[in-house]
């Protein structure tokens, strides 16, 4: 057996201690993100390790100036426009999580050195070694803010922390995407050490040579949640029904993520089998990576924000003509639905639950009174629907006049005047839906309301060319 052999992505170096160390530098990436080639080289290099008679254990740490970043975005868009079988999703989300298990699991000690900030899959590879060692600086932060992405951590985030720091402590980091400190981290018991950059290393590998044992606390016979698990726990289920209503009011059901990490957190930490707790939690991951909210809100707002600052987005001149024909129409729908005979609140709640702040008629100016009360009651989620689509053709009419682009129209909704995130923005409304499929909603809700939605021809046309505005690997 070769003492120093190579891995995509990793290096193994059997240190005369008899610790192995292993670097991760990812190629072609300025930070290590997670790629499929790094999710099968840690498997890999578990094996590895466990079969090495010369080593004794491992630290893990990074060849760059920081630790990991978490997953490759690009990459995570793609996977909706793959359009993969649940079955093929959930065998693809499971690599990464069984190559962490492989390594918690090799029968050997292993510490990790993380010198930089710790996201996403990175602070799960974290989670997944016995022993953690962090660089005592201010700019070094640890979370888990797949949420913010419309995901969730699909690496043993949602498992291992609850099991660490407790069910409660763990639902609030996974839900915010909170950011820790190092100093927070120690405290909550998320790392076990701090050190210097001078002492990092070697307060890792000092570690693994004095190791006594290499299993996981929730590998121990009798391992029990901190702070308990369970439904039929009072305190947790109590627990269980106040998030679900949080994540109900926040999110009005238009955010899949948060109430799929709920149910990871509490069905996955009912069950003994830390094997079975992650299929869980592989199920639900790949689940969000066949939905669209994942894909619109990765697009816009990390790829295509990262290519323009917000300034310049609002500052151009085709930004600003869109923000005010969006909210004219925007406007004009809510005042055509209370004319009609709708409940002013009915059309600003269904607005609410669509995820459009404020509602048409809040900020409108008009003197409701003058609308009927005996109202009819109109379907709240067409409402929505309608004030959304309204939106969404307004500014595919900015588009077509030249004003701005599918990017520059999603960026500057998204970030300029709130429409709502999950959607990716006006632009990613219709592209979601497809053009086809939005040219027949327009028509419908023309023809049924008397609305004023009627497509251009020339939409219409592009529509005929290509049901879609963005290529798939936009």
């Amino acid at each position: 057996m070769t003492d120093n052999p190579s891995f995509d992505c990793l290096t193994y170096r059997l240190a005369a201690s008899g610790v192995a160390f292993i670097a991760i530098d990812v190629p072609d990436h300025p930070v290590n993100v997670l790629t499929p080639e790094l999710h099968a080289a840690i498997g890999k290099v578990a094996e590895h390790l466990a079969a090495d008679p010369n080593a004794s254990g491992a630290v893990i740490h990074s060849a760059k100036s920081s630790f990991m970043a978490g997953g490759d975005l690009n990459r995570i868009v793609r996977y909706y426009d793959m359009q993969r079988t649940p079955s093929e999703a959930y065998q693809q989300s499971r690599t990464y999580s069984e190559s962490l298990r492989k390594l918690e699991t090799c029968g050997k000690p292993v510490a990790v050195a993380i010198n930089g900030p710790a996201l996403g899959g990175g602070l799960e590879l974290a989670l997944a070694c016995h022993h953690r060692v962090v660089l005592d600086d201010p700019r070094v932060q640890l979370g888990l803010p797949e949420v913010t992405l419309g995901l969730l951590p699909g690496g043993g985030g949602t498992q291992r922390l609850p099991r660490l720091i407790g069910i409660e402590r763990a639902a609030g980091m996974i839900l915010s995407g909170q950011r820790i400190s190092v100093g927070e981290a120690l405290d909550l018991g998320i790392v076990d050490r701090l050190a210097n950059s001078e002492e990092l290393l070697s307060a890792a590998e000092q570690w693994v040579v004095a190791a006594e044992q290499a299993q996981q606390p929730w590998d121990r016979r009798g391992f029990k949640v901190p702070g308990g698990a369970g439904l039929n726990d009072m305190r947790i289920g109590g627990l269980f029904q106040r998030l679900t209503a949080r994540v109900s009011a926040d999110y009005q059901h238009n955010y899949p993520a948060p109430i799929a990490a709920l149910r990871c957190l509490f069905n996955g930490t009912t069950v003994k089998s830390m094997d079975e707790a992650l299929r869980i939690e592989s199920r639900e991951f790949s689940a969000l990576t066949r939905d669209p909210v994942a894909r619109n809100m990765i697009r816009t707002l990390f790829i295509h924000r990262g290519k323009a600052r917000r300034e310049e987005i609002m500052s151009a001149e085709g930004a600003r003509q869109l923000k005010v024909r969006c909210e004219e129409a925007y406007a004009r729908e809510g005042l055509a639905l209370a004319a009609s005979g709708v409940k002013t609140a009915l059309i600003n709640n269904a607005a609410r639950a669509a995820g459009l702040e404020p509602g048409p008629l809040e900020a409108s100016g008009v003197d409701l009174e003058q609308f009927s009360t005996n109202a009819n009651d109109a379907d709240a989620n067409a409402i929505g629907r309608r004030l959304l689509t309204a939106q969404a053709l307004a500014a595919a009419e900015c588009w077509e006049q030249g004003q701005v682009d599918p990017v520059q129209a999603d960026l500057a909704s998204v970030l300029g005047w709130g429409f709502p995130k999950y959607t990716g923005g006006v632009m990613s409304y219709i592209d979601t839906i497809g053009l086809s499929a939005f040219i027949a909603q327009c028509d419908e809700l023309s023809a049924a309301t008397g609305a004023q939605l009627a497509p251009s021809d020339w939409l219409r046309t592009r529509a005929g060319e290509s049901d879609r505005i963005y290529s798939a690997t936009a």
